[in-house]
């Protein structure tokens, strides 16, 4: 009874605006550690190529989107228990069960979904899903898993965003092949400095469990110096998009996109950055990005 009053106490004296960052932090928290926040984010990818190609937004690809991103990132927490323990805490403390069946289920819904628009949909997603299992499973003691090989697992990441955020509103509506081959290329080059930069919080438990990751494997200094460059990679992207007359609309917020790879690889290209930061800026950037692309 003394202990409950205590704390009813302590929460009457703690001020308002610290109980709600405290409630709002653990919401961040539960969001990014049960993969919503990353699932959240592959829709809106798929919304941002949908918007470029001028087409209908539809529910149903967005589902697709959603579903698809949330099995594979669960997936992946399921199998990275020895790099989690040290990285993630919170999630490893989970059972893997509580991982492994929202993935199922969710790879279940999206396929069944993919089936019902086509074949060509459903053979993505299929792929996708087939890559994510090498990506994250160990099938024999001899092969590595896609993951632990440098360079592989951002290159593989960058392209599964890619390949689905481009292809996926492009599968039932007419596009020129030059707008999906631009879009592609936007999201890979995005995704490829995210990846890199989300792997420099996690070097302690990749290090332990033998993951060699390009932070791991190429120092600090110098992947600041590739992602700097990757990132560069948008100059001739907008400007062949200005020579061409392509995406004009939108060339603000493309352009804003490349500035925010500026800021994020300059404010988190070294070690002792919180993670959920880290999270919640750099997996988050679509969400600033969409919204400006809506205002135009």
């Amino acid at each position: 009874m003394a202990k409950k009053t205590l704390e009813i106490v302590e929460t009457e004296i703690t001020p308002f605006p610290a109980r709600a960052l405290n409630k709002f932090s653990n919401l961040l928290k539960l969001l990014t550690s049960t993969s919503i926040f990353l699932a959240i984010n592959g829709l809106i990818v798929t919304a941002f190529s949908t918007m470029l190609y001028e087409l209908e937004v539809r529910p149903v690809i967005l589902s697709i989107a959603f579903l698809a991103t949330f099995s594979v990132y669960n997936m992946n927490k399921a199998t990275d228990k020895a790099e989690d323990s040290i990285n993630r805490p919170e999630t490893a403390s989970r059972g893997t069960l509580f991982f492994l069946v929202p993935s199922i289920a969710a790879m279940v819904m999206c396929l069944l979904l993919s089936a019902s628009i086509g074949v060509e949909v459903f053979s993505i997603m299929a792929a996708s899903f087939v890559l994510s299992i090498l990506y994250s499973v160990k099938l024999a003691e001899s092969l590595p898993r896609l993951k632990e090989i440098v360079g592989v697992k951002s290159v593989l990441v960058a392209l599964s965003w890619g390949f689905t955020g481009s292809l996926l509103p492009a599968i039932s509506q007419p596009v020129d092949a030059v707008k999906v081959f631009l879009a592609f290329a936007f999201i890979f080059i995005q995704l490829l400095v995210n990846t890199i930069l989300c792997d420099i919080p996690d070097m302690d438990g990749d290090r332990a469990s033998g993951v060699r990751t390009l932070p791991i494997v190429l120092g600090l200094d110098a992947t600041r110096k590739l992602l700097l460059f990757i990132n560069s990679l948008m100059l001739p992207w907008l400007f062949y998009c200005l020579v061409t007359g392509l995406f004009l609309e939108y060339m603000p917020a493309l352009f804003f996109g490349m500035v925010y790879g500026y800021l994020i690889i300059w404010g988190f290209s070294r070690k002792k950055c919180k993670r959920l930061l880290v999270e919640i800026a750099v997996d988050g950037e679509w969400i600033p990005l969409i919204a400006f692309m809506k205002l135009l």
